[in-house]
């Protein structure tokens, strides 16, 4: 199946997705100086300033998490984002998604189109455990949705 196959490299190690986080605020955080510096280095609108940076260099994505039962089922609207674009990582207590596009070099190249994405990730807490082995995603048009099967209690224990 087409779709299974583009999206074999999704699952990462969540040490993968705190490399990429991290380079992630460091460009926020070397803007956030910027925009501080910019201002004349006045003190007491660091929070501004980060908000201020996030915003120029992260795209919001819209995300949510539903209980279906035996799962919880995660849909981020992903638009413009190509499958190798996309990254998740699995813990028993935590789904992160992320996309990985342009913003993470901040240099691009004048013929590609994709040039007005920055990269985006979105972290959810789960309230129960999930086997993250047996997590599994689709994507349909441009909603990626992730699907992470609970850890059953076992009766009569």
């Amino acid at each position: 199946m087409k779709k299974r196959t583009e999206l074999d490299h999704l699952f990462v190690p969540p040490d993968e997705i705190r490399v990429f986080m991290g380079c992630v605020f460091g460009l926020v955080e070397e803007r956030a100086y910027e925009i501080f510096t910019n201002r004349g280095g006045v003190d007491g609108r660091d929070f501004d300033d980060w908000v201020q940076a996030e915003s120029q260099l992260l795209r919001p994505v819209t995300a949510e998490l539903s209980d279906a039962g035996d799962a919880f089922i995660a849909v981020a609207a992903v638009s413009s984002y190509r499958p190798e674009d996309l990254r998740a990582s699995v813990e028993p207590r935590r789904l992160t998604i992320c996309g990985l596009t342009a913003g993470d070099d901040k240099k691009h190249r004048p013929s590609d189109d994709r040039s007005d994405l920055a990269p985006f990730w979105h972290s959810f807490s789960l309230p129960a455990d999930v086997n993250t082995s047996g997590a599994s995603a689709d994507l349909r048009s441009d909603l990626l949705e992730v699907r992470l099967p609970k850890v059953l209690a076992q009766k009569g224990s």
